[in-house]
């Protein structure tokens, strides 16, 4: 390729992307229509493809478009990143950062660590996505996150990440204190009941239901799923449901005079919480703060507490 696309162009193609038509993003620009056309038509020349098709309805990325929408992405991002921290440098901003944990961590030390973070960094903004890291990990891609923390199974393509080990979390099967199944010994006793898990297609939860709870047979139903934690949480208490939690979350104030471990004899696996982050684009300084944060309280965590039965 001779010539390289320019700034300019890139910043006209996102904005037709999120508006969704070239009259739109003319409008959120405050430039006429015209001299759009002309900049996405002088975009495609620089790289000798079609980007998008118009019709009535809008507009419509080609396979071209799709693939070079990602890119063009993660170039503003890591820009805007660049410009950022080079004004904290010049000007002492206190810049921003936005990470991605499981509900453990933001059940645990989330709130010793912005603690600690606001104390140094007032004036810095802070942006936490929860999710499984099935979820973050595509955030993580598209240079919305800095970093994450969360449950990763060793068969999933993540090349483009740093994948560094934190701590082990043990896991039992919780429910509420005098759940009629509480004095159950063994997972296919447990089949009676009804289950909820998080939705994820990665990580542990996604090693438990192939390895131990549903491969069971006669299940009676089929678990319900859900990527949020309170949606469980109040099954878990109000209707009876059984579910996979941390000994940690259930020593905590807040859960251990309500739901407790039923102690099955099949020990379930410990899960593996990683750090990750892309290994191609740095970390700014404020990232790199919290991200030391996180692992220092990580550390000085118990997260292997003596089990509180149902």
């Amino acid at each position: 390729m001779k010539y390289l696309p320019k700034l300019q162009q890139l910043r006209i193609f996102h904005e037709i992307i999120r508006c969704g038509s070239i009259r739109a993003a003319a409008r959120a620009l405050n430039q006429s229509q015209p001299a759009l056309t002309r900049a996405l038509r002088e975009l495609e020349q620089t790289l000798g493809a079609t980007l998008l098709i118009r019709s009535n309805n809008g507009i419509t990325l080609t396979e071209s478009g799709r693939a070079f929408a990602i890119r063009m992405r993660l170039i503003l991002e890591e820009l805007e990143r660049a410009a950022d921290e080079i004004e904290q440098i010049n000007q002492h901003s206190q810049g921003g950062v936005a990470f991605g944990i499981s509900s453990l961590l933001a059940v645990t030390i989330l709130s010793s660590v912005l603690n600690d973070f606001k104390k140094d960094l007032p004036q810095a903004s802070v942006v936490i996505k929860e999710a499984q890291l099935s979820t973050l990990l595509s955030a993580l891609r598209e240079g919305q996150l800095d970093f994450a923390v969360g449950t990763i199974a060793p068969t999933v393509p993540v090349a483009e990440f740093v994948i560094e080990p934190l701590f082990v979390a043990p896991f039992g099967v919780a429910a509420r204190i005098g759940h009629p199944l509480a004095h159950s010994r063994s997972l296919a006793q447990l089949k009676k009941g009804r289950w909820f898990m998080p939705e994820t297609d990665m990580g542990y939860y996604q090693q438990i239901e192939k390895q131990i709870l549903f491969g069971v047979s006669d299940v009676s139903q089929a678990p319900v799923r859900s990527d949020s934690s309170i949606c469980g949480l109040q099954l878990v208490l109000r209707e009876d449901y059984l579910t996979v939690l941390s000994l940690a979350r259930l020593a905590l104030d807040d859960f251990n005079q309500r739901l407790g471990v039923i102690p099955i004899e099949d020990a379930l696996p410990d899960a593996v919480y990683s750090l990750v982050y892309s290994r191609s684009r740095p970390l700014t300084c404020t990232a790199q703060k919290m991200l030391d944060l996180v692992c220092r309280h990580v550390r000085c965590y118990n997260w292997r507490p003596v089990p509180h039965h149902c």
